[in-house]
């Protein structure tokens, strides 16, 4: 099997290229991304993009059958909402629709807790915006998998997130298993599932919750 990859530069997507390509049923692995994971593989090729708006004119260059979505950003590191919404719904979306026009045996994409295309929270309603979208293609099998607060190796520095960690995850491990997972999410497990779940590709829409990565 194909899979084609993107946000593998990140850190759930890091974790997902590793086990793709150490995976026997995996024949090839495609990475989109803008720049290089400088992995030397036979099995990987990359196709780099400037700039995510070019995703529609690579299609040609990015059939695979599985399809794995690990893209995402903060309205910090990208410099505005406006900027947010070309990662986090537009690029998502043109690359749900490729994952379509293939007619992919499974699409599966990392989410986040409390999406709402109705909520308060700009964050949450374009994340919510994106699902929906996402989920009127039709896809064959689409798995949106829901994680908490993810917490792993981070290549790049996210205060929010770095903060958040130092008070989640000591907190955490005083809570029983299953409120740990509401909590916190690991990002190697994460990729383990999500791989596990591409293959597997149930048919219809599939909404793994944190609890239950």
């Amino acid at each position: 099997m194909i899979a084609t990859v993107i946000g593998s530069t990140g850190l759930t997507g890091s974790f997902l290229v590793r086990d793709l390509l150490a995976d026997s049923a995996i024949t090839n692995v495609i990475s989109i991304s803008r720049r290089s994971l400088n992995i030397s593989n036979s099995k990987l090729t990359e196709v780099l993009v400037s700039d995510l708006a070019e995703l529609p004119t690579i299609e040609s260059k990015i059939r695979g059958e599985l399809y794995l979505c690990c893209l995402g950003t903060t309205i910090k590191a990208a410099g505005s909402q406006e900027n947010f919404e070309r990662v986090d719904h537009a690029a998502i979306v043109d690359f749900a629709k490729i994952a379509k026009a293939h007619d992919a045996r499974s699409l599966t994409l990392v989410s986040a807790m409390g999406v709402n295309a109705n909520s308060m929270f700009f964050y949450n309603r374009v994340k919510g915006r994106t699902e929906d979208d996402v989920k009127a293609l039709g896809l064959r099998s689409l798995i949106i998998f829901r994680p908490a607060l993810l917490v792993g190796p981070r290549a790049e520095l996210r205060l929010g997130e770095r903060l958040a960690t130092m008070t989640v995850v000591p907190l955490s491990r005083l809570l029983p298993t299953r409120i740990q997972k509401s909590l916190i999410s690991k990002a190697e497990i994460l990729a383990t599932r999500m791989l596990a779940a591409a293959k597997a590709a149930p048919p219809g829409i599939d909404v793994i919750v944190a609890k239950d990565i």
